[in-house]
């Protein structure tokens, strides 16, 4: 959403790309928004703390730095690889955030319930076919 005002940020006088919560925000500003935001939320999500998973208010606000990223990144003519990458990771951890398995907690239960390494019987199937 490409809106032709600037920053609402003090002593920012760059334009919005878009606006997050009601607020025009330039591009830099929009992603520092959003990793505070998520950190926010994901600080909650960690194993020590009461409060694991998020509540409505907190996925909604997740789902909308997703929406946003997505249309900076259709709408924007010029981004450098920075500013993609920040996006990207942006949107990666909003729908972690949004997902309903932690991507953590599924790699820590696969991690511990690993099996040993077994050789896939196809290979040894092919090779004995080969064979003449």
């Amino acid at each position: 959403m490409r809106n032709p005002q600037s920053c609402v940020r003090s002593g920012c006088s760059h334009p919005a790309a878009t606006t997050l919560r009601a607020e025009a925000l330039c591009l830099d500003h929009f992603c520092i928004r959003c990793y505070e935001i998520l950190d926010a939320i994901e600080s909650r999500r960690r194993p020590d703390s009461s409060h694991t998973a998020p509540n409505a208010a907190e996925l909604l606000v997740a789902e909308e730095c997703a929406r946003r990223v997505l249309d900076i990144s259709m709408t924007s003519k010029v981004l450098n690889n920075l500013e993609r990458a920040r996006l990207l990771d942006i949107l990666l951890w909003s729908s972690d955030v949004v997902s309903p398995v932690h991507p953590k907690n599924v790699t820590a239960k696969s991690a511990s319930a690993r099996q040993p390494y077994e050789k896939p019987g196809f290979v040894e199937k092919w090779k004995n076919a080969l064979r003449f």
